[in-house]
């Protein structure tokens, strides 16, 4: 696929086509967003329109037919380079590989293309290797680095790249996509979609995940319950994952059927709910609450999600959350 078939991110691609075609590639790129958004997709399909050998690349485009778009999307092309990490973080010996490939000039292409993922999850010391390549990078080279966030990335590199910000995509689009590309019924789709933070890689990912967790049970057993023993509030403590990204996995669900109680109880004409084959336990559940109730449970459900992302104790937060759900 080129440019004209990516989903969403339009800002995104009309700059990397303007560059083509004034002539004005720059040679090092900051691929902003969160993860699975479609960075690392959006750079190779650059790296297409940079090397097409078809009439489109004279729009900013890849023609998606020609032997160099065929390599690329083969990952055969000599002159397009992937660097991954090895294991958690991208290791010192890739980015003096990634030099001694840079040191020569295109094989067959316009330009050699690298593209770093995870460049916000360098080992130690390698930021600075990095640099000299950004500080004096070989003609004909064009880097893209791929990061989540900024704040992990050092000044004198941020400085050194052009960025380009990918938001995350609307719930509608997402959701579309999942029906239309990959299948997914409707309903299905609508979940996955909310639960994605605009990320199409998400939503496929969790797929699996959302299946495992009990969301009936979830509606009726705690976030809708009116109260919270101690021993209730110990035994969902002990039920819910250690493992901080499953958890914040289960909260954000947790939000979700929150907010659906609170479109329940706020609209009359049948609003658009995410859970919508749990309609009749969420209606019913709505009934025995009042809307500021509802409303000051999500929000502490939300502060909880904040403090567990920056590191605060898992258990500690939520056992400080479920007894703050004591209605007032």
């Amino acid at each position: 696929m080129a440019f004209k078939n990516v989903i969403g991110h339009a800002k995104p691609i009309a700059l990397m086509q303007r560059a083509i075609k004034n002539g004005k590639v720059a040679q090092s790129y900051l691929f902003l967003g969160n993860e699975g958004i479609g960075k690392k997709y959006a750079a190779l399909q650059f790296a297409k329109a940079l090397n097409c050998l078809g009439a489109e690349a004279e729009e900013g485009d890849a023609c998606d037919h020609c032997t160099s778009c065929k390599k690329i999307d083969h990952g055969l092309h000599p002159d397009v380079l992937v660097i991954e990490p090895e294991g958690q973080n991208i290791k010192v010996e890739q980015i003096r590989q990634l030099q001694r490939e840079l040191a020569y000039r295109p094989y067959e292409g316009k330009y050699r293309v690298c593209i770093v993922t995870a460049a916000d999850r360098m080992a130690p010391h390698i930021p600075n290797t990095l640099l000299k390549t950004l500080e004096e990078p070989p003609l004909h080279t064009v880097i893209v680095l791929l990061a989540n966030n900024s704040r992990f990335i050092l000044p004198t590199i941020l400085s050194r790249c052009q960025p380009i910000r990918f938001n995350p995509l609307p719930i509608p689009l997402v959701s579309k996509w999942l029906v239309e590309g990959n299948g997914f019924d409707e309903a299905e789709a609508h979940l996955l979609a909310s639960l994605s933070e605009g990320s199409p890689g998400k939503a496929l990912e969790i797929q699996e995940e959302i299946l495992q967790i009990p969301r009936k049970e979830l509606l009726k057993d705690w976030v809708g319950l009116k109260s919270l023993s101690f021993e209730r509030i110990g035994s969902w403590v002990g039920y819910l994952p250690s493992q901080r990204e499953n958890l914040l996995l289960i909260l954000e669900v947790a939000k979700t059927l929150l907010r659906d109680l609170v479109m329940v109880k706020a609209l009359n004409q049948g609003p658009k709910l995410i859970h919508s084959d749990l309609l009749r336990e969420i209606e019913s559940t709505a009934a025995n609450w009042s809307l500021s109730s509802l409303l000051r449970r999500m929000e502490r459900l939300h502060q909880t999600i904040v403090e567990i992302k920056a590191n605060a104790n898992t258990s500690l937060a939520l056992e400080a959350m479920m007894l703050s759900w004591a209605e007032r």
